[in-house]
């Protein structure tokens, strides 16, 4: 059940999880959005065709050769709602906006860019975004240190402080995008249709041999306990499918044709 809340408060919910830096450049898009719809209103009784709506207003303002890039925080922010239960439903199919790849989901289309994620994992990735946050100070110490030495031109301990502070950042700025791009699929939505989170049963109609495996997003793959991503040649074959259908897997060592013998969650 979604949570009572006005449109203003799941804003200012948004822009606490993100960095100042980025809520700073994505906060005039969304709050453009947020007054079209209406502040003080329950963000649950938002609805899908207000969402269409603001968007061909926005089509209609620019012309329809803009590729309405400017409201990816829009997305962003509709993402995070569906995700906490804020809204009943993800609105993002909504929006479709141009350029961006969809895929037939049920009956509705999900927006591309959307990070497809199982509950385990989402919560994996906010438990690593706050370890690598508390890696800072660390990190700033090292840097202070290396920089002591007034010689820049030969100061290894400084060209490795720089490195750590880089990789850090750029895999905190990944983990976060990723997060505000969330979406959880549950059963009811998939329709018996294999997507994240998905146990599946297949016969490889070649050899006669079944396996059985787990989709889960990249970040969550472990050969070791079945769980693939589903951006492997096996995941794309078979989301989206259900029982009994058959799919061609395009493997590197040539093509696999598959049948579905079970589709599980």
């Amino acid at each position: 059940m979604a949570e009572n809340i006005t449109t203003a408060e799941a804003v200012a919910h948004f822009f606490n999880s993100i960095e100042p830096e980025k809520a700073r450049d994505e906060r005039p898009e969304v709050e453009r959005f947020v007054a079209a719809i209406g502040a003080d209103r329950a963000v649950a009784t938002v609805t899908g065709a207000e969402v269409s709506a603001f968007i061909a207003a926005e089509r209609l303002r620019l012309g329809e050769h803009d590729d309405l890039a400017h409201l990816e925080p829009v997305r962003g922010f509709l993402a995070y709602c569906a995700r906490l239960s804020f809204t009943e439903h993800d609105l993002v199919p909504f929006m479709r906006l141009p350029g961006q790849a969809r895929r037939s989901m049920t009956g509705a289309e999900q927006i591309g860019g959307a990070y497809f994620v199982t509950i385990e994992g989402l919560a994996a990735l906010e438990r690593e975004v706050e370890e690598l946050k508390g890696q800072r100070p660390l990190i700033a110490e090292q840097l202070h240190a290396a920089m002591a030495d007034k010689d820049f031109r030969e100061n290894a301990p400084l060209d490795a402080a720089r490195d750590a502070q880089a990789h850090l950042e750029a895999r905190i700025r990944t983990i976060e995008d990723q997060l505000r791009h969330a979406v959880i699929i549950d059963a009811d939505q998939k329709g018996g249709l294999a997507n994240v989170g998905s146990t599946v049963r297949v016969l490889n109609l070649k050899s006669d041999r079944e396996q059985t495996f787990h989709l889960v997003s990249p970040n969550e793959v472990d050969p070791s306990t079945g769980k693939i991503s589903i951006e492997s040649p096996v995941g794309r074959a078979v989301i989206h499918h259900g029982t009994g259908d058959e799919v061609t897997v395009l493997a590197p060592a040539g093509e696999i044709e598959l049948r579905l013998l079970e589709v599980i969650g």
